[in-house]
């Protein structure tokens, strides 16, 4: 995947910081903290619906439990992304003490998984 170049002086860093990851933008805590939440949530849903689908296996007729295992190793997978994702959310952001929101670390968010 190709990097933008800057486009203007304000994309350009600034002395001291670390400079601007490519495709994230200044937040505030309440953004920062509403994306983190929806990928902790979303994370959570597909790790538990892989252990449900797989722990119903021996309930279910014969004929359909191919079809629970393949359907749970979808949810893993998932949730594997998920899990890429969330960690490449939270290493792209830092909160320091003389802020009170999150700042851009300068480690690019995955684009991969976008």
């Amino acid at each position: 995947v190709a990097r933008q170049l800057p486009v203007s002086a304000s994309d350009l860093p600034i002395a001291g910081t670390a400079p601007r990851a490519a495709m994230l933008f200044p937040m505030t805590d309440g953004q920062f903290q509403l994306v983190y939440n929806v990928l902790s949530l979303s994370l959570a849903s597909m790790m538990a619906t892989t252990l449900f689908l797989w722990m119903r296996v021996p309930a279910i007729a014969a004929k359909y439990q191919s079809a629970l295992i393949i359907s749970g190793l979808v949810t893993f997978i998932a949730a594997y992304h998920y899990m890429r994702i969330f960690n490449s959310w939270t290493e792209a952001y830092k909160y320091t003490l003389d802020a009170t929101d999150p700042q851009l670390t300068g480690v690019p968010f995955n684009d991969a998984y976008r």
